[in-house]
């Protein structure tokens, strides 16, 4: 089959929009026509960077043309047609008076022209009276989106960084969650006491945690319920201290942090059926503007964490885990990195273990939650595996 010469793309403010034709018919050439107010230099960089990155022998061209100037937009399309008889327009995203200049073209002559929509993969194709329709399975992992709307998935991202799942570790992983579930509201108070202890008794041997058993106060329960499960090893009680080595370091990280619990979880039955989400990433490490400043100064950079993002064809879902109470900044924090790096085809979601309560702070709380499209799925330490799973692929 003979590879598409080329294809023109009204230039549009959402990055996805920008990149369907090159995904489905990886032509030679992608011509753009935008304004000046919307194609802007970074976005521009931010195509080209995924072009390199998927279709490096892919040309593609940017053209201005003035938003007020309708008879000049007709004469640069009239202009494209000459030099590429039989090219085909793609509109998805296109002001309107670009839209314009093409239909005044089409009264003219015939064109063909397309429109796909990201949210379904399904493609209308105008030629002349005839309307075809089709679908195509796209997709994107969630580094190239992030990359297209101009960030980066950096390094630290803790599926790359900390956590491997093997199916070890997801066992681990639910025979914690079930410990958790038990402990409830206790979890995080045990966890933060256990791990400031370890922070702060000296002398410890290698790989061994001493600590002192009347410190721990009620904790001493996790770390022995956390050894009848297998997560702790060579466990001992000596007078008036407790000595034990974790499992592994995956283990550790768990209990050092004890929110990582229900970012585990959700991210654990969320991928069980690897066919349910195109991609998902654990502790999104996400540069703001996809460039490291100050290698020795990160700080510098503008950064945010997701807890999860799933990955449905090229449509990110972004959520945020709470153990504990969640107030109005986690709306905002969920709506700000959900805006930049999906625009409209993002989908966002606020995970909580426990359950709202029926009080007004709460109340409002909620209704702010519906007014951004924020998911809220409360009570998951009362839910099922089975019915978590359907809440995640319902959003």
């Amino acid at each position: 089959m003979e590879r598409t010469k080329a294809i023109v793309k009204f230039f549009s403010q959402e990055p996805i929009e920008n990149v369907m034709v090159m995904m489905k018919y990886m032509p030679e050439r992608v011509i753009f026509l935008g304004h000046k107010d919307n194609m802007i230099t970074k976005q521009i960089r931010d195509i080209e960077q995924f072009r390199d990155h998927k279709y490096p022998d892919m040309e593609l061209e940017f053209i201005e043309v003035p938003k007020d100037d309708l008879d000049n937009i007709i004469g640069t399309l009239a202009g494209i047609i000459r030099e590429y008889p039989g090219i085909r327009f793609a509109l998805t995203g296109g002001s309107e008076m670009l839209l314009i200049a093409l239909g005044c073209i089409s009264a003219r002559m015939e064109v063909s022209k397309l429109r796909i929509d990201p949210f379904t993969g399904k493609e209308i194709d105008v030629r002349g009276s005839k309307v075809i329709t089709s679908d195509y399975h796209f997709n994107i992992s969630i580094a190239e989106d992030i990359m297209l709307h101009g960030g980066l998935l950096t390094k630290e991202t803790g599926s790359i960084s900390e956590w491997k799942f093997t199916d070890q570790f997801r066992e681990d992983i639910r025979i914690m969650w079930d410990l958790c579930r038990r402990y409830r509201g206790d979890w995080n108070k045990h966890c933060g006491v256990i791990d400031e202890l370890r922070k702060n008794t000296p002398n410890q041997r290698e790989g061994w945690s001493e600590l002192y058993i009347n410190q721990l106060g009620d904790a001493i329960r996790l770390l022995r319920d956390l050894y009848e499960i297998g997560m702790l090893k060579d466990y001992e009680e000596h007078g008036k201290k407790v000595m034990f080595r974790f499992k592994n370091n995956q283990i550790k990280k768990i209990i050092a942090k004890a929110g990582n619990m229900l970012e585990l979880h959700v991210y654990e039955v969320a991928t069980r059926e690897g066919y349910l989400f195109s991609d998902a990433v654990i502790g999104a490490h996400i540069d703001w503007d996809g460039e490291v400043h100050d290698t020795m100064n990160p700080g510098y950079d503008t950064m945010n964490e997701i807890d999860v993002i799933l990955m449905k064809q090229v449509c990110p879902i972004f959520i945020s885990c709470k153990s504990g109470k969640a107030g109005g900044s986690a709306l905002h924090e969920l709506e700000t990195v959900s805006r930049k790096f999906g625009g409209k085809y993002a989908r966002k979601a606020l995970v909580l273990a426990r359950a709202c309560d029926n009080t007004t702070g709460t109340m409002f709380f909620k209704q702010r939650a519906r007014d951004m499209h924020i998911w809220i799925i409360d009570d998951v330490f009362r839910m099922s595996d089975e019915q978590l799973l359907n809440k995640l692929k319902r959003i």
